[in-house]
């Protein structure tokens, strides 16, 4: 938005991508946590309305749901429009979340991070001439193995502990609500190769619950050792360059996977569950491996097939999963794409 000459304004908790958005030229205002959705109804709108009155707002984008239920609000008292992004189905729990997803749908746009997503809104009732399928782009610059020094790839790899020789299955995943993370640990153990290393990649702060689940399954499948769960790591690029086989869990659960675009970006083989918005970033037998959903062994034995890939097999794949990713995956596209419909909504 600063880059087409607007102004961008964002309001947030903040969190560690703050720099980056300072550096952008962009402007924060600092929010406090959520505290669940309907506090953030009742107390946010007056207080963000107060803070830009006087900035002249010309268009208001939510990116969750409890955000869209603000902005929602936030949108009638400054007298613009406002638009929402959807990163996965509808699939709240209590009625407060429910309320919250399906404040969504009266968006004059809702943005749907892939088609899997889009099909979903439009099932819930969204209008059809609203939804606008933009899918996430990366960095092409940043995920490029050219552009990764051996040393940082050297360092990553003392830092998490990764064995020599093994081969590494990487899936990066967060922990705050299950992403079929169980099922990569039972995948891993059927798949029974002792020189395979298997790392989630993550882990924030305290364990959450469900982190600590994985640790006792982990346990309970005795392998500790050969899947560790890591923390969140900033130079994804690296470790990707670590990677033998990157994997996404989630099936139906998942709205878009990064991980499975920016793996590919980076000439790693890649491995999705069915179902969901991450098996569309890849493209089944060429630049990797789609299993069925809630299957472990159909899980295992993709990722097995992967990793068996001969020289001269992986290296046509290297070459294809990077023409893949950079031809449908930029970001300088899709944030044009993202432009032309802000221009369309506020024109």
């Amino acid at each position: 938005m600063v880059a087409a000459g607007g102004t961008a304004i964002v309001a947030s908790p903040g969190g560690a991508m703050l720099p980056d958005l300072l550096r952008s030229r962009a402007t924060h205002l600092e929010l406090p946590a959520w505290g669940g959705p309907l506090w953030a109804r009742l107390s946010l709108p007056g207080k963000l309305a107060a803070s830009l009155r006087e900035t002249n707002v010309g268009l208001i984008q939510a990116r969750s749901p409890t955000a869209a239920w603000v902005a929602s609000a936030l949108a009638r008292r400054l007298k613009v429009k406002w638009i929402t992004t959807l990163h996965r189905p509808f699939m709240g729990g209590s009625m407060t979340e429910r309320m919250a997803e399906r404040r969504q749908l009266q968006a004059d746009a809702v943005i749907a991070v892939s088609d899997y997503v889009a099909r979903d809104a439009r099932a819930h009732n969204a209008p059809a001439d609203r939804v606008h399928t933009i899918e996430l782009g990366i960095n092409l610059d940043r995920f490029d193995p050219a552009a990764v020094r051996a040393d940082r790839v050297i360092r990553l790899a003392t830092d998490l502990r990764v064995p020599d020789g093994a081969l590494v299955v990487l899936c990066p995943t967060r922990f705050d609500r299950d992403r079929g993370q169980k099922r990569l640990v039972e995948a891993i153990k059927l798949l029974n190769r002792a020189n395979v290393f298997c790392l989630l990649l993550g882990s924030i702060g305290p364990p959450t619950a469900l982190e600590k689940e994985v640790e006792r399954t982990i346990e309970a499948a005795g392998l500790h050792g050969r899947v560790q769960i890591g923390p969140y790591v900033d130079d994804m690029p690296a470790a990707y360059m670590l990677a033998d086989v990157v994997v996404a869990t989630g099936g139906k659960d998942q709205g878009f996977s990064r991980p499975m675009v920016e793996a590919q970006a980076m000439g790693r083989p890649v491995v999705a569950e069915d179902g969901g918005g991450a098996a569309e970033a890849l493209l089944p037998g060429t630049t990797g491996w789609l299993a069925a959903t809630n299957d472990p062994a159909a899980l295992a034995g993709a990722i097995d097939a992967a990793l068996s890939l001969s020289p001269p097999a992986r290296s046509e794949l290297v070459r294809a999963a990077q023409e893949h990713a950079r031809s449908r995956y930029g970001l300088g596209d899709a944030n044009e794409r993202l432009l032309q419909l802000y221009r369309q909504i506020t024109g």
